[in-house]
């Protein structure tokens, strides 16, 4: 399930460059499959940094997930369609940066909802080994 939508993009974006970066056969329309595509694939980027902090899929996120979506979709929409510029690569390495800081811990992300009681790390640093107490011991064989 992606991040965003193509009306996030639009809102945050403006119809008008959609058509500049999204129209892939010159037909003045946004090519619909390409923006799926695109925000898809960023929401697959998104995943890989957030599934070593928290369970997926998560069913509340906050609005910055949304946008971090939008700015990397954005970029790979442009820089395939020839539109890239100097901003819109500043805004992608911006969104990776901060996932690399969440998974790294060095970042939080404010869940909301009845998720939030639920997420727990799926990967912790250390090891934690936990077994059975020992039935055979020095103490217990003394008898014997």
């Amino acid at each position: 399930m992606p991040y965003a939508t193509l009306e996030e993009m639009t809102h945050r974006y403006g119809e008008d460059f959609l058509y500049t970066i999204a129209d892939r056969n010159n037909d003045d329309r946004v090519d619909m499959t390409a923006v799926e595509h695109a925000l898809s694939d960023a929401s697959g980027l998104m995943d890989s940094y957030l599934s070593t902090r928290y369970a997926l899929p998560l069913m509340h996120f906050p609005d910055l997930l949304k946008r971090l979506c939008v700015d990397i979709a954005v970029y790979w929409l442009a820089r395939d369609g020839g539109g890239t510029t100097e901003e819109k690569r500043q805004r992608y390495e911006d969104a990776v940066a901060w996932l690399e800081r969440l998974a790294q811990g060095k970042t939080e992300l404010h869940i909301t909802g009845s998720e939030s009681e639920t997420q727990t790390p799926t990967r912790t640093e250390g090891v934690f080994i936990q077994s059975h107490p020992r039935w055979f011991s020095r103490n217990t064989l003394r008898a014997f």
